[in-house]
């Protein structure tokens, strides 16, 4: 399918919302764009909903690690760290950055993940708290905070939590529930930001949970998301750029249309490459080489991670294949990225 039809075919068929992002005039040459969001003006943000101030960073490394969860360990760290070099000089650019105060939470296990902290200006505060769902698994998270316990909480010695001014908190933001979690443990002790900068795959009701605590608390609340702004699918887990919801259909039988709030530059780019109705972040930390799990460095799950994908695409594949807008144009995209994965798959057998 030429891309011009595939372009139209996705616009037409699915709730994906280009119209509300408009690219900022940051310094040029820099190789990634950054779009400022109008959540106010999308038809896929609920009315009402608090959402701060947000941001898209459309990037090459970012459309890869969205459109290829074959891209695992040393490779996908190496575009992480690309992708928060663009985050940094964004900041920067934006004015939204003061190394004076300034400290990172990481929500082990998946934080340290994105490598925000090796791509700011300067060295700063590294907070740690593990947040754990009870008899949740993959693809499987609740949305009840009930299931969730903080587990771990590690604090620099050096570190008065109430000196913190900003608090910037790489994670994937899907329900938002873990970030509330370590937020609300962070405020028992004393922290009292005057701003919360989140960064990472972003869900539209993550935005909503997180932009209520701040607005409660006066917190200025400013998002950062990899490529789009992603609706959430029944499992509160998967974040597609478009496509069907596999997993209410596997729960129901039902057909739900998906769509995300993205920039048509960023869309034009990125469907070439992505299967209809994928997971973008994927397994986040079993895609990782290296994590702290709040006792010591351990090795994500890559096989297992690898294994879903592949599951994963085989289950959408025949879901999308009974659809009409479904073509060979999609099944060749779905196929390479198959492939894909079974080559990355060899190198972990």
């Amino acid at each position: 399918m030429e891309l011009d039809a595939l372009l139209d075919t996705v616009l037409s068929e699915f709730p994906v919302d280009v119209s509300s992002t408009k690219a900022l005039d940051l310094e040029k040459d820099q190789g990634f764009e950054v779009y400022k969001v109008d959540a106010n003006k999308s038809p896929l943000v609920p009315r009402g909903a608090i959402h701060g101030s947000l941001y898209i960073i459309d990037s090459a490394p970012g459309r890869e690690i969205a459109c290829h969860p074959s891209i695992v360990g040393e490779a996908l760290e190496g575009l992480c760290l690309e992708c928060s070099a663009e985050f940094s000089a964004a900041l920067v650019g934006l004015g939204r950055f003061n190394g004076e105060g300034t400290a990172v939470l990481h929500i082990l296990r998946g934080a340290s993940g994105y490598r925000v902290v090796d791509a700011l200006p300067v060295r700063v505060p590294v907070v740690s708290i593990r947040t754990e769902y009870k008899g949740d698994g993959y693809r499987a998270h609740s949305d009840d905070s009930r299931s969730l316990t903080v587990t771990y909480r590690d604090y620099p010695v050096d570190l008065d939590i109430r000196d913190v001014s900003d608090l910037i908190i790489p994670d994937t933001y899907a329900t938002g529930r873990s970030a509330e979690a370590a937020l609300l443990e962070l405020f028992e002790v004393g922290l009292e930001p005057r701003r919360i900068v989140l960064y990472g795959f972003i869900a539209i009701p993550a935005l909503a949970r997180i932009g209520r605590i701040c607005e409660e608390k006066g917190i200025e609340m400013h998002s950062f998301a990899i490529c789009d702004v992603t609706q959430l699918d029944d499992n509160h887990y998967d974040m597609p750029l478009y496509g069907l919801d596999e997993s209410l259909y596997a729960s129901t039988g039902e057909i739900r249309k998906m769509g995300s709030i993205v920039a048509k530059e960023t869309l034009a780019g990125m469907l070439p490459k992505y299967v209809a109705g994928m997971d973008q972040p994927g397994d986040w930390s079993e895609r990782q080489a290296s994590l702290f799990n709040g006792r010591g460095n351990e090795a994500g799950d890559i096989r297992g991670h690898l294994e879903k994908s592949l599951g994963l695409i085989e289950s959408l594949r025949a879901l999308n294949s009974e659809q009409p807008w479904y073509d060979k144009g999609h099944d060749a995209i779905a196929s390479a990225e198959k492939q894909r994965l079974k080559i990355a798959l060899e190198a972990y057998g």
